[in-house]
């Protein structure tokens, strides 16, 4: 599932402007079709915050459209072109929090001012959103409590930033972004009647981060606790050789404008909605993957793929959301889209549902595939090795081993073969590592599924 440079561009290439809906194609066009993946990736949370009332029925789980990005590429690769198009589509917060700050400002001179005095006013508890990484623990907690019940969101165009703001605080960087992505409780306390205590009933905060894959590494730095399988990763493709007129991209005002019109009706969309037909496709790629995983006994993807479709299904949510607005402002204007959205709170639900389209079941697949192989390309092998590690205790009883091969176990056997062929083949793939005991439970696994019928001891016959 590993993509060389070529395909990777290829694959980037797939989600053509012509079937993205207003702001998602602009983004697209300021950046340039090589880096569609990218961008896309990188402007989901975005949307996902602005969109901070709609809540997704995944898997019969409802939760929030909450995302965390990171954008891989080497220096000069283009991701800095992606800044801009966030600050599009973050700038209406971004005004309304410059307000926030000054207020704030206010605060703090008269205070400096009138230390002593009993008419200095109480510190106001303003909801800033748009957070910056470039802060401490206890500062970033007080500003998440603060928000008011609505979506944070935070963006580093240098994730090196988080590396070395958060070095000696990583562990707690980790647990504040995996509980965020759940939307789950997040609470912190101090004895110090000055320390910062918070409680917070479901913590909103989406990220997205650039940076080298160097970068990534120091931000990523641990592989059994679930945090990355809880981060969407795209990889600009290798420009090295590119001509000049490839990197001559960016953000016009119109492309800005029509962004920002989306941007003001996402916030106006609340409620909690079923997407029967992204839900069957999300299905149908699980399985895809799980029946190809376990004919190479492929743990690592198998497991990678369970979270994978979780994240591609609220990023498919978000490009439908922008394709609702898109069609609310060509009926009505912008104006008379946001009348409609106020005076008919439910109605933007049915058309949500009319945009599970061929080309948005389509997007699906891109978007999942997308996301697991470059999971697999930063990360399999020090997932694996992180596993197989003497201080893991796993629970399964499996262990976790290594797969480098793109052929599968179960395709490379006779249709008819012995116990033996199946672990000579294991060994090819797997290595040492591959067991009689190992071999014994794929052949258990194959059988359950149906994918093999023991006709004899030491013989099996596939079915598939």
């Amino acid at each position: 599932m590993e993509l060389d440079g070529e395909q990777l561009s290829a694959a980037n290439c797939k989600l053509t402007t012509d079937k993205m809906p207003q702001g998602v194609k602009d983004s697209i066009e300021a950046v340039g079709p090589q880096l569609a993946m990218p961008v896309v990736t990188a402007i989901c949370p975005c949307i996902g915050a602005l969109a901070t009332g709609v809540q997704l029925d995944v898997h019969g789980q409802a939760n929030g459209l909450n995302l965390i990005a990171y954008i891989a590429g080497d220096y000069a690769s283009g991701k800095g072109q992606i800044d801009s198009v966030v600050e599009a589509w973050m700038s209406e917060v971004a005004a309304q929090d410059k307000e926030y700050l000054e207020q704030e400002d206010e605060w703090r001179r008269m205070k400096r001012a009138f230390k002593n005095s009993p008419d200095l006013p109480e510190e106001p508890k303003l909801p800033v959103r748009f957070l910056t990484l470039n802060n401490t623990v206890a500062n970033l907690a007080e500003r998440l409590a603060n928000t008011q019940g609505k979506h944070a969101f935070s963006f580093t165009p240098e994730a090196d930033l988080v590396a070395q703001k958060w070095k000696s605080s990583m562990s707690d960087f980790s647990v504040m972004l995996r509980q965020s992505y759940d939307g789950s409780k997040y609470e912190r306390e101090a004895r110090s009647v000055d320390a910062v205590n918070v409680h917070i009933p479901h913590l909103l905060w989406n990220v997205t981060m650039c940076g080298t894959p160097d970068a990534l590494y120091r931000v990523v730095s641990n592989y059994t606790n679930g945090f990355q399988s809880r981060i969407a990763v795209a990889r600009t493709p290798d420009n090295t050789f590119a001509p000049l007129k490839d990197c001559l991209y960016k953000l016009t005002p119109l492309q800005k404008e029509r962004i920002q019109q989306v941007a003001h009706l996402l916030p106006l969309m609340q409620g909690e909605v079923v997407l029967p037909k992204l839900e069957e496709k999300s299905c149908q790629w699980v399985e895809h993957i799980r029946l190809e995983t376990m004919k190479n006994d492929d743990y690592t993807m198998a497991r990678q793929r369970m979270r994978t479709c979780v994240i591609a299904q609220r990023m498919t949510c978000c490009l439908m959301l922008c394709e609702v607005c898109e069609g609310l402002i060509q009926k009505y204007g912008l104006e008379g889209a946001e009348a409609q959205l106020k005076q008919h709170p439910d109605h933007w639900k049915d058309l949500l549902a009319e945009t599970q389209t061929p080309q948005m079941m389509e997007a699906y697949d891109i978007i999942a595939d997308s996301l697991l192989e470059n999971a697999l390309y930063f990360f399999r092998e020090r997932i694996e090795n992180a596993f197989s590690s003497r201080d893991y205790v796993a629970c399964s009883g499996f262990g976790r081993i290594r797969h480098t091969k793109n052929t599968s176990i179960y395709e490379s056997l006779d249709p008819i073969f012995t116990f033996d062929q199946a672990l000579q083949q294991s060994v090819v793939v797997k290595g040492a590592s591959a067991t009689r005991n190992s071999v014994h439970q794929m052949l258990k696994n194959w059988r359950h599924q149906g994918l093999v019928l023991k006709s004899e001891d030491t013989l099996y016959r596939k079915l598939q």
